[in-house]
């Protein structure tokens, strides 16, 4: 028995003759005369009898017009999920980040964006910081956020926003006077860091790695306001965004201090695979985070 066979009685049935069902199945009649006869013998059952020359179901049709409605009706709704699925407007995004400091501010964009697309389940993967593209390469999950560009001819970038990172030392460190630092102030100095490896701390691989200034110590804390009253102590000093550190300037404890005298600067990507389809939601997302972030890329 076929899909077709299912539709056929339910037509059938609802219209009463052949003739009707004709119209609605779009099918020539002797094509649907021969369909019925072909059902009811794979069935070796009637499924319709002749009253005043209108088909009337049979018990044994009445059974099979119940499972077909149940059957026509799950496939609809499935055909309509794969549409809605096709055209982006019920899905799954997964996404992760190379930096755990984003997931402070990532919350704040999933709450407008879900407001405008319930039926996109976002679900956030911080187990895939640290290796966020070979997450995202085996697709594990489909967006990353990051600020550092790979060569990869299966990924595709879209710019997000830039963010300016800060020296955060306390108000009685040395630097405290200082209009700005370089990076030959970090020698000798205590810094603290969210994780490692250092090959993932954009300010030693985009400021001191490639100067070879290496600091006397480092200490690994991924929580921000624990790195805080470490540096209000003098225990260390630190390089954090400009807005993760703006809750915490009405401190007089610390001061943030611009490094180098033009200031030190990172973009943000939004990383995804070629292969991926473009969907409205996705560009929604993105507008949805600059905004959020409020600051000009």
């Amino acid at each position: 028995m076929e899909i077709r066979h299912l539709r056929l009685v339910k037509a059938v049935a609802e219209k009463g003759n052949l003739s009707k069902a004709v119209e609605q199945l779009n099918v020539s009649a002797s094509a649907l005369s021969h369909q019925l006869k072909e059902v009811e013998k794979e069935l070796n059952l009637r499924l319709f009898h002749r009253v005043n020359k209108k088909l009337v179901l049979t018990e044994a049709g009445s059974v099979l017009l119940a499972s077909a409605n149940r059957i026509l009706n799950e496939l609809t709704r499935v055909e309509q999920d794969l549409e809605n699925l096709r055209e982006g407007k019920i899905g799954n995004l997964k996404i992760t980040t190379e930096c755990y400091t984003c997931y402070h501010w990532l919350p704040r964009v999933l709450s407008p964006f879900s407001k405008s697309y319930p039926q996109i389940n976002i679900s956030i993967h911080p187990e895939y910081t640290h290796a966020s593209y070979t997450s995202l390469i085996k697709g594990e999950v489909d967006m990353v956020i990051t600020s550092n560009l790979m060569n990869n001819p299966l990924i595709k970038y879209q710019e997000l926003f830039r963010d300016e990172q800060l020296a955060i030392v306390g108000n009685k460190h040395p630097w405290a006077k200082k209009a700005f630092v370089e990076a030959k102030d970090f020698k000798d100095e205590h810094i603290i860091i969210y994780s490692g490896p250092l090959e993932t701390v954009w300010l030693f691989t985009h400021l001191l790695i490639p100067k070879n200034i290496k600091p006397a110590k480092i200490t690994e804390l991924k929580i921000t306001e624990a790195q805080i009253e470490m540096i209000k102590v003098g225990y260390g000093v630190t390089a954090m965004a400009e807005w993760i550190i703006a809750p915490f300037l009405n401190d007089d404890a610390i001061k943030a201090i611009p490094i180098s005298q033009n200031g030190l600067f990172r973009k943000w990507y939004l990383a995804s695979r070629k292969s991926d389809p473009v969907h409205e939601f996705h560009e929604s997302f993105v507008e949805s985070l600059v905004n959020q972030m409020k600051v000009s890329p």
